[in-house]
């Protein structure tokens, strides 16, 4: 029984270990270093000119294809332009300065099928390590957080506070009138109950 249990855990840890190496058939974005709200006062969006020091690596087999780093240059390009792969148009929004992550892309939103160059076979899923150096706002896109931007919820933020007044209010109201409701209805209830007594 101990042997059958055994043998049951390596299996399943094996087929674990396996299905880590299993390209992504989706973007996956990963966080590697988080940017306070507080301390971001823009965060990347379409038509943006960023500059990015990144390193990217094959999924497969971890070979370094191309580094930003090894020139001390990063790049700079404007988002939302099809001028870099689509898993950069995708997994670099929303950016704040000084953040870094880490996007494993697959071959359908990166260079597919024909790869690039020597160094990129086709179908190949590629990691890249971004850190974002610097935004210039675009046309358009001039956009301050707030600590209630994107799907965040800030419960100090004034139209929280106002919405979260106005239920309050209103709460108080119904509950008031209902009271008073029922403290009529009683009164009147009272006062048949008398009228029966005499």
């Amino acid at each position: 029984m101990r042997v059958t249990a055994g043998l049951v855990f390596i299996a399943s840890a094996v087929a674990s270990v396996m299905a880590l190496k299993e390209p992504p058939t989706e973007l996956q974005v990963g966080i590697k270093k988080r940017i306070p709200a507080e301390e971001c006062p823009l965060r990347s969006s379409n038509g943006d000119q960023l500059s990015m020091h990144y390193t990217g690596t094959l999924f497969d087999t971890g070979v370094k294809f191309d580094s930003s780093l090894d020139r001390d240059q990063p790049l700079v390009f404007e988002i939302g332009q099809g001028r870099v792969i689509k898993g950069w148009e995708q997994g670099l929004l929303n950016m704040c300065v000084g953040e870094k992550r880490r996007l494993v892309i697959p071959p359908s939103l990166g260079y597919g099928d024909n790869g690039a160059g020597n160094s990129i076979p086709g179908g190949a899923t590629l990691v890249f390590d971004v850190e974002l150096i610097d935004i210039k706002k675009g046309k358009g896109s001039a956009r301050k957080v707030t600590a209630n931007s994107e799907n965040n919820i800030s419960f100090a933020s004034p139209s929280f506070i106002l919405s979260t007044i106005g239920v309050l209010g209103l709460f108080f109201i119904v509950f008031r009138l209902a009271k008073k409701q029922d403290l009529v209805e009683a009164k009147k209830a009272s006062e048949n109950e008398l009228k029966e007594k005499k």
